[in-house]
Order: structure tokens, then sequence, then C-alpha cells
């Protein structure tokens, strides 16, 4: 029952954070004294986190995640460019989305596999 729960808690929180992802890129915002391109960091950081969180229950690959995060920073992007928000498209905040959530997915991929290496690990131990 308790992982269930837990299960459940980071499904929320995972979908609460990419809620505040789209509204964060599409609320306007007025941004003056920060260095012209340091928004880019903060891009690749918030994909990379959605990635690399993704609930592995809804994962299906580790491309259709890497796509689907990728994809959204796209048409986010988009959407800036269209809605009258006083933002604009940028390419290059829309590359540093998918550079992050490539690094995201490949990370949890990586964190996936130690980590199923190591049950089977303590797992033969104990047998």
């Amino acid at each position: 029952m308790r992982e269930n729960t837990v299960i459940s808690l980071h499904k929320f929180f995972w979908a609460a954070y990419v809620l505040a992802l789209i509204v964060g890129s599409l609320v306007p915002v007025a941004i003056s004294g920060a260095p012209e391109q340091s928004d880019k960091v903060v891009h690749f950081l918030a994909y990379a986190l959605m990635a690399f969180f993704w609930p592995s229950s809804w994962r299906r690959s580790w491309l259709s995640e890497f796509c689907l995060a990728g994809g959204l920073g796209l048409l986010l992007e988009f959407g800036q460019g269209v809605l009258p928000t006083g933002r604009f498209l940028d390419p290059w905040d829309a590359l540093a989305n998918a550079v992050g959530a490539g690094v995201g997915a490949v990370a949890a991929f990586a964190w996936s596999r130690s980590a199923r290496r190591n049950l089977f690990k303590s797992l033969r131990r104990k047998a």
C-alpha cells in the first residue's frame, strides 16, 4: 500500500511540475538585468529535471520520453511566438529544451540500469 502511495505522489508532483512549467512558459514576464543568454541554463535544467523524474510507469521508451519532453518545449516556444504575451519564439531556447530533455532521459536510463544492477547484486548475495 505504501509503495502505491509513493508512486501516486510522484506522478502528482511530476504533473504539477509540468503544469507549472507550461504556465511559467506562457505567462508574460519582464526580466531585466539578467545576462542576455542566461535563460538557456534555466531551459536546459527545467527539461532535464522533467525528463529525469518522468514517472517510470508512464515511460514507454527513452526515445519517446525524449520526444515528448522535447516536443513540449518546442510547442511552448511556438506558443510564446503566437500568444500576445510579449514573449517571442527563440530557437536557442527550443534547442536548450531539447538538449535538457535528452540529457535527463539518458541520465534516467543510466540511473535505472545501475539501480537494477545493484538490486540483482544484492539478490545474488542473499541467495
